[in-house]
């Protein structure tokens, strides 16, 4: 298989159709859910030392200290304490490498099933927004994937006012990725809007900015500035790093815009409510799409938090059919904002995979557990990790188009 992300993406896109081709059939659709969402995770659990990053995870995962080690010196470990401590654990009970990545994609697809069933219709279709967008995370990024797990987790447990083992799944969410402190500390702040009522004016406000941030050139954020950040230098040197590239016009942005109108739009009509913990994060990350808009390689690390809770807020909002009676061409609205999910996904997946035949290293070509019918473990390893380095060298930050 040429590209096994655009392969998963495209099945999300499939997925997407389906959904829109059973609305009549809610039960259906209930009765998929599960189906739909096993599917995915075997797709992606079967993966085998897959993707640019084992370059650097495998070989701290296979020397990882014992834990009492990684416990008593928090500060010698090549990535974060929580994920070092966490490998170590894994390690230590006797799993392989493989082992560590299918735990993290359980821990993520059931924080995943635990939301999205809450849902009263179009769980498949949220489940394939989730994947279409995170596709990247869930393949490659196993900290952040980690720390996203931790965080649904606890939105989900502030829901059943579980506030202290919330509080401890907040620590563990900063301590497995350092772009974990800002969705937490951000949902911290946000909580002092939990006993008002929501209102649209907010979403207008940030309709409009987002607007306004495509039209506007993309400003150079200081590297001064960013100094004075009351952060500690690891994670000032990581914002520095990913404030490198940034593009003022994105097609994304279309899609950005039309979720905010129509939150927008159905909060205008609908009875005045309270804000939930799922409305605070998704207005957070909202806020977060505005803000950061156009360094999206910064954004593109912090929306993976609040993209779940983006997709259920939005389609949860709309799915009441009482208020979408009172909101003008509503059907017009959610459908338009279907399709133009499901068509730049595509236009997307299309990309995936012309840009996979320009690299010079076959990082894209799946990889899975099903290939130890033909190789050995270490065979399969060292191939891996060979094509992960050609990329490093030959193929990765090549182009210079989006810098700042």
């Amino acid at each position: 298989m040429e590209n096994y992300v655009a392969f998963i993406m495209i099945m999300a896109i499939a997925c997407g159709i389906l959904d829109l081709m059973t609305d009549r059939w809610a039960i259906l659709q209930k009765q998929l859910f599960p189906f739909i969402l096993l599917l995915f995770y075997g797709l992606l659990i079967i993966r085998y030392y897959y993707g640019p990053d084992i370059w650097t995870y495998v070989p701290h995962y296979e020397q990882i200290p014992h834990p009492s080690v990684v416990w008593h010196h928090p500060d010698q470990g090549e990535f974060e304490w929580g994920y070092n401590l966490f490998c170590s654990l894994i390690h230590w009970i006797g799993l392989s490498y493989w082992g560590l990545t299918a735990v993290i994609t359980t821990l993520y697809f059931l924080a995943v099933y635990l939301l999205l069933r809450q849902l009263p219709k179009r769980q498949i279709f949220a489940l394939a927004c989730i994947v279409m967008i995170d596709c990247h995370m869930l393949f490659h990024e196993n900290r952040q994937c980690l720390a996203v797990s931790c965080f649904i987790f606890m939105v989900l447990l502030l829901q059943r006012r579980r506030y202290l083992p919330a509080v401890l799944l907040g620590v563990c969410t900063v301590l497995m990725h350092k772009s974990g402190f800002m969705p937490v500390a951000l949902l911290l702040a946000s909580s002092l809007l939990y006993n008002y009522r929501q209102e649209a004016g907010i979403y207008t406000v940030l309709t409009l900015l987002l607007a306004a941030m495509v039209v506007l050139p993309v400003q150079r954020i200081s590297g001064s500035l960013v100094q004075f950040l009351p952060l500690p230098e690891d994670y000032i040197l990581s914002i520095s790093h990913h404030l490198q590239l940034g593009r003022q016009i994105q097609v994304i942005a279309l899609i950005y815009l039309l979720v905010l109108f129509g939150i927008n739009m159905y909060l205008l009509y609908a009875p005045k409510t309270r804000y939930t913990w799922i409305a605070l994060v998704a207005l957070v990350g909202m806020v977060c799409v505005v803000v950061f808009y156009q360094y999206y390689y910064l954004l593109n690390r912090v929306r993976s938090y609040f993209v779940p809770f983006v997709v259920f807020y939005a389609i949860q909002l709309m799915s009441d059919e009482k208020h979408s009676m009172a909101v003008p061409y509503s059907s017009l609205l959610k459908q338009s904002l279907m399709v133009l999910i499901l068509v730049y996904y595509s236009h997307y997946s299309i990309s995936l995979l012309h840009h996979s035949r320009q690299l010079h290293a076959p990082i894209t070509r799946a990889c899975t557990v099903f290939e130890l019918r033909h190789a050995s473990q270490k065979q399969i390893r060292d191939r891996q990790m060979k094509i992960a380095n050609q990329y490093w060298q030959e193929d990765f930050m090549k182009s210079s188009d989006n810098k700042l």
